[in-house]
């Protein structure tokens, strides 16, 4: 029998797939912090977060359009603009592919680093690659890659069952960051504040860093990649996307409130990924800090799971759709996307060996995961317009399509002088836009090998969409779809 992606999830474990993304606290918001502020860093995470819950109701009604196809927003891009200009479709895939398939290099070089510095301080060798000077924390995240690969190759359920476990230990180390501050700490508002120097009076720089954290905030859609594997695909994506991204609202608003406001913004800027670490070493003691760096190490590895089980599945879903090469569209015995998932791994331990650090791997990912981003929401205006009368088990009102069009528009500017001033964020050059750039032409170079080589004679610039499922029955009204939704 044909491998098939397994069905069995049901909507709290996509909420605990995407979870260990509030990594992201200690990845872009410490850096954040050490820019604009720790009041700049609440409004920039906060306007993410709340754009991210707007987002995620326009794919939860396409993924009730397409409950059968994995691959997430890439693939609800491509079913947008194939009638239009198809080649985007492999462009959407990839660029989906390099926000979360880059992901693996920004967190495991983050927990490289933790490790290093709470285990191994004295560890200091170093071995130049000719580019990059790579030392004990490159290793480290080495060894996670491809422990990362091992785990997904065993099947999702496995993946799973570890975030349950790690999640609930996560929440519990997220809540203290929050509580504790306040409960037993020093804290004081006046450690709290916004700046803001640069182009634009210093819009520019807020701007940049909206670029930077929209990887880490935006990814609750990640739950969508993961469709057909749902026990109920329409109604459990949409309760694990929106569960998601509340809790994220939350999180991203007062953890660096707590925590900036008991060490200092000096302290969290001087350490923008071990911020957390030092807040409960002030407060519980050493013993409490250790402890603390281990649950983050864990986090971090399932992050690295769960990322690279979305970008694997991009990549399946879009080979299906004869996007990019057959190859990515094969399965394991464990029902497992296994070349796609092996791809993702070698091409990380490749940029470990180009790229310094994690804000310059994020500035690279981000590129392509925007461009994703921005044509599945611009996507969704396309879908309304063409397919009016395909099924939809949800429908949202017509309110949603002029908020679809302010998060286009939002989206491309923050893409657009993302991309074109990265030297406002951490001293970052174009050296790493260049090379989100290139993984975007590997996709399009991928998609003329499947259409001229793999599929002779089917290159088209416009492909034809679906007909309309004969089988399927009338969607549900949305008023008895909403009620479900929050029940």
């Amino acid at each position: 029998m044909k491998p098939e992606l397994q069905k069995g999830l049901r909507w709290h474990d996509g909420v605990a797939l995407a979870l260990p993304i509030a990594v992201g606290l200690f990845i872009t918001a410490g850096a954040t912090t050490a820019t604009i502020g720790t009041w700049g860093t609440i409004a920039v995470c906060v306007v993410l977060a709340v754009i991210a819950l707007l987002q995620n109701h326009l794919f939860a009604e396409m993924a009730s359009m397409f409950p059968d196809k994995a691959g997430g927003v890439a693939v609800f891009a491509n079913e947008a603009w194939k009638r239009y200009f198809a080649p985007l479709g492999a462009v959407a895939a990839f660029g989906y592919w390099c926000g979360w398939g880059l992901v693996l290099t920004i967190v495991g070089l983050t927990m490289g680093s933790i490790i290093q510095a709470q285990w191994f301080a004295d560890s200091a060798w170093t071995v130049s690659t000719g580019l990059v000077d790579v030392g004990l924390g490159h290793a480290i995240a080495a060894v996670a890659l491809v422990a990362v690969t091992v785990v997904n190759l065993l099947g999702i359920k496995l993946a799973v069952r570890l975030n349950r476990v790690v999640g609930a230990v996560f929440v519990v180390v997220l809540i203290g960051l929050i509580v504790l501050p306040f409960a037993m700490g020093d804290w004081s508002a006046d450690n709290l504040s916004f700046h803001a120097d640069g182009p634009w009076g210093g819009a520019k720089v807020v701007i940049v860093w909206l670029y930077l954290g929209a990887w880490s905030i935006y990814g609750s859609e990640l739950c969508a990649s993961f469709a057909p594997e749902y026990r109920n695909p329409a109604v459990d994506t949409a309760r694990a996307m929106k569960t998601i991204a509340l809790i994220l609202i939350g999180l991203y608003a007062l953890v660096p409130l707590a925590t900036s406001g008991h060490l200092g913004e000096e302290v969290v800027g001087a350490d923008p990924i071990t911020y957390g670490i030092i807040a409960y070493q002030d407060i519980l003691g050493t013993a409490a800090s250790s402890l603390v760096a281990a649950v983050l190490c864990a986090v971090l590895f399932l992050v690295m799971v769960s990322s690279a089980a979305d970008a694997a599945r991009s990549l399946y879903g879009i080979s299906h759709e004869g996007m990019t090469v057959r190859q990515l569209g094969r399965l394991n015995k464990a029902g497992e996307p296994a070349l796609a998932l092996v791809l993702t791994m070698f091409v990380n331990l490749g940029v470990l060996a180009f790229v310094a650090s994690p804000v310059a791997v994020l500035i690279a990912g981000n590129l392509g995961y925007l461009v994703a981003i921005t044509l599945a929401v611009s996507g969704f205006l396309l879908l309304r317009k063409d397919r009016p009368q395909w099924p939809r088990s949800i429908r949202l009102g017509r309110a949603w399509i002029p908020v679809a069009m302010l998060l286009v528009v939002f989206n491309v500017v923050i893409l657009v002088v993302g991309v074109t001033s990265p030297d406002l964020a951490a001293g970052a050059s174009f050296k790493e836009v260049a090379i989100g750039g290139v993984l975007l032409l590997v996709g399009i170079a991928f998609y003329l090998y499947r259409r001229l080589v793999q599929d002779p004679g089917s290159l088209r610039l416009r492909e034809p969409d679906e007909p309309l499922p004969s089988s399927s029955q009338p969607h549900a009204p949305c008023e008895q779809v909403q009620v479900d939704l929050e029940s």
